[in-house]
């Protein structure tokens, strides 16, 4: 496994995290976790040189904290760095926030979180945490030896990106950030300025939610033409490594097979290792990817601002993720957990102004409500 280092401090991190979100489950929905399963893989995790765990309250229906929390036990906790989150879903009040802090450390079984995240932090989540006073809280705590490193994740747009890395002063941040949403969210623009504050930068959804280690989608004919034997996945992760502002990659490996492929890749890649041949094929694999989206928005963003707040360009992203995941729950989960609510979809009045603004003529009233059908999760 390779190692960076990490913080002020210069901790020795892995370079392959194991987020922990996707853990193997009994039936088909997000709990309850298949325990057997799940230890094995965190405990092999470990054993082949993964020292960076990434958690939340929020994750597995609630269940995920207390997971790793067990299986962490056994001597396991003392070799990982453990990441965890303030997740505006569980806190309403500034007590609450207090005491989250508290219930996380007792289900995760420690003395200590490693490092702590405010998680998905959305313009609306983040005037919350402004007006409880959260990073008071999480500064306190880490005074009491509680926290070691402070951060924020976020798939907002770059702009409110940039702006929240300057809001304080973080150890590190963490972002969604693959070859195909190269120009989306905070995108090569954020990392480099994230990286030039001195953030470290760990990176999720490398391969967007699942999407980018499938073999039955356009991209694929660019990767055979190569004549590299690298998979889907290998192409994307190498590819994400290859940036020398990424600190940690986050991979949610719930199959045996597939964290021993990461763990290889991880250990034969490294920043600027591609040559410019199998950049070629990647800039051939978006563009392919692209072409495959049934709703071609380029993201341009002429249609912005609209007047209701909707987030155009993002409800299109997410819908076409949605199509091409096979209706899995990624699309899903992201309109509903880390979109703000004034930019969804439903806002949407079919005013017509967007449509007299895009250069692909898309009719974007019909389809709006579409997209806001499709993603929105019944209460």
């Amino acid at each position: 496994m390779r190692y960076r280092p990490f913080g002020r401090g210069k901790e020795r991190v892995s370079v392959l995290g194991l987020g922990c979100m996707r853990m193997p489950v009994l039936g088909d929905g997000f709990s309850p976790i298949d325990e057997e399963r799940a230890t094995a893989i965190v405990r092999s995790a470990i054993e082949r040189g993964i020292n960076y765990l990434d958690t939340a309250p929020t994750y597995h229906d609630g269940t995920g904290e207390d997971f790793v929390g067990r299986a962490l036990q056994g001597g396991y906790r003392d070799k990982v760095h453990l990441a965890t989150k303030m997740s505006r879903k569980a806190v309403d009040s500034r007590e609450d926030c207090r005491q989250l802090i508290s219930d996380q450390l007792r289900r995760l079984r420690s003395d200590r979180i490693d490092m702590y995240l405010l998680h998905n932090v959305t313009k609306d989540s983040w005037r919350f945490f402004e007006d409880v006073g959260a990073l008071d809280l999480i500064e306190r705590a880490r005074d009491r030896g509680e926290i070691s490193y402070v951060g924020f994740s976020s798939h907002e747009e770059r702009d409110f990106f940039m702006d929240l890395v300057d809001a304080h002063d973080w150890d590190f941040c963490q972002i969604q950030f693959n070859y195909a949403d190269r120009g989306i969210q905070a995108g090569e623009e954020g990392l480099r300025h994230a990286a030039s504050r001195g953030l470290e930068v760990v990176v999720m959804e490398p391969l967007k939610g699942g999407i980018l280690a499938r073999d039955d989608l356009p991209f694929m004919e660019a990767f055979r033409s190569s004549g590299k034997d690298w998979s889907p996945a290998e192409w994307s992760l190498r590819w994400v490594w290859d940036w020398p502002q990424v600190s940690v990659v986050l991979s949610g490996m719930n199959e045996m097979a597939q964290l021993e492929e990461n763990c290889r890749v991880a250990e034969e890649s490294g920043p600027l290792s591609l040559g410019p041949e199998e950049l070629r094929t990647l800039e051939r694999a978006k563009e392919s990817f692209d072409s495959s989206l049934q709703v071609p928005c380029s993201s341009c963003g002429y249609c912005l601002p609209c007047p209701q707040g909707v987030n155009i360009p993002r409800m299109f992203t997410l819908y076409n993720n949605h199509l091409l995941s096979g209706g899995r729950s990624w699309g899903v989960t992201m309109y509903n957990f880390a979109t703000a609510e004034a930019e969804l979809a439903g806002n949407c009045v079919a005013c017509g102004e967007c449509e007299e603004k895009c250069p692909q003529d898309l009719l974007v009233s019909e389809l709006m409500p579409r997209v806001h059908r499709e993603l929105l999760l019944d209460d």
